[in-house]
């Protein structure tokens, strides 16, 4: 199942379906496509429930939303519920079943029809009461009888892990405190040239975004990291990619704005687009492609607190 929060697209699936798998395959219904996706498991023990960030042409058929989990299981035993699940050709195929139990974090249902199976790899189908959905399988105990997480508690936890710490939102702040900056190893239109924070630690100062390394700062406001073209002449300018530190355990941004300027000194800044980073640490957007001659990247907040690292920052 996935369900769209914010900007980002998520996959929900049994844990056991990932493994130890840090990247799984994503695949639709017809029209089929399959993109990556990577998976987190920060559940408690026991629970066999992971969510992954999906990137690529699937994230086009992100329809549900965490709201749509946000309900209460009211179905009695003997209620007639029905199984949605994906065939390997991307047929959605609809499975009757019948609530056979109701515990406190599990529910289990009964295939009705003799003629239908809950074969292998049914799990991380949703179960429908309905339109609602009431829970995922994540065990078929036999042919025809599956075990459920309930939708309460898949909710919960999804809710939880989503939603927490935003970090902080401020206006950015237009006073920057220049850092020297580099020649640049990674080729691109641009070149750092200043921003908001400091480094933490000299070696993993901003430079870096363009080069070998990592810029780790500590997000007490705002953070705005200054690029100026190369040469004179504005170009065009039409995705900006900024991916964030993967080693370390340091924090990765949330909310990014991007500004641009076409005025030769950066005065008079306009909006080029927003987003959020996925919890993946990869923030990718695009649009109608701008004339620009300076681009802000305004770092506003993190998904977690501690210092925030970012890898690169990459401009077309």
């Amino acid at each position: 199942m996935m369900l769209k929060d914010g900007q980002t697209c998520y996959v929900v699936m049994p844990k056991h379906v990932a493994g130890d798998s840090r990247r799984v395959t994503v695949f639709s219904a017809n029209p089929v496509q399959h993109s990556r996706a990577t998976v987190e498991t920060p559940f408690w023990d026991g629970l066999d429930l992971a969510i992954g960030v999906v990137r690529g042409k699937v994230e086009e058929r992100c329809s549900m939303s965490l709201s749509d989990f946000d309900h209460s299981m009211d179905t009695a035993d003997g209620g007639k519920v029905h199984l949605i699940r994906l065939s390997q050709s991307g047929e959605m195929e609809r499975v009757e079943m019948l609530v056979t139990k109701t515990e406190y974090l599990h529910l289990e249902a009964q295939v009705i029809s003799s003629l239908k199976e809950l074969y292998k790899g049914s799990s991380g189908s949703f179960l429908f009461d309905g339109d609602k959905p009431i829970g995922m399988i994540v065990q078929a105990r036999s042919a025809k009888e599956g075990r459920f997480i309930r939708i309460e508690e898949i909710y919960m936890n999804l809710k939880r892990r989503i939603n927490r710490r935003k970090g902080f939102r401020f206006i950015p702040d237009t006073t920057s405190v220049a850092l020297k900056p580099s020649a640049p190893e990674k080729e691109t239109s641009f070149f750092y040239t200043h921003s908001t924070l400091a480094s933490i630690v000299p070696k993993d100062g901003p430079e870096n975004l363009q080069g070998d390394g990592s810029y780790i700062f500590d997000l007490t406001r705002s953070n705005r990291i200054a690029f100026r073209v190369r040469g004179h002449d504005a170009v065009a300018l039409s995705k900006v990619k900024v991916i964030s530190t993967t080693e370390g355990g340091y924090a990765i941004p949330r909310e990014i704005d991007v500004d641009v300027s076409s005025v030769p000194n950066g005065s008079r800044p306009r909006p080029f687009l927003s987003g959020e980073m996925g919890p993946d640490g990869i923030f990718t957007l695009s649009r109608s492609p701008t004339v620009a001659r300076w681009v802000f990247v305004t770092i506003n907040s993190s998904w977690d607190r501690g210092p925030v690292g970012i890898a690169s920052i990459t401009f077309n």
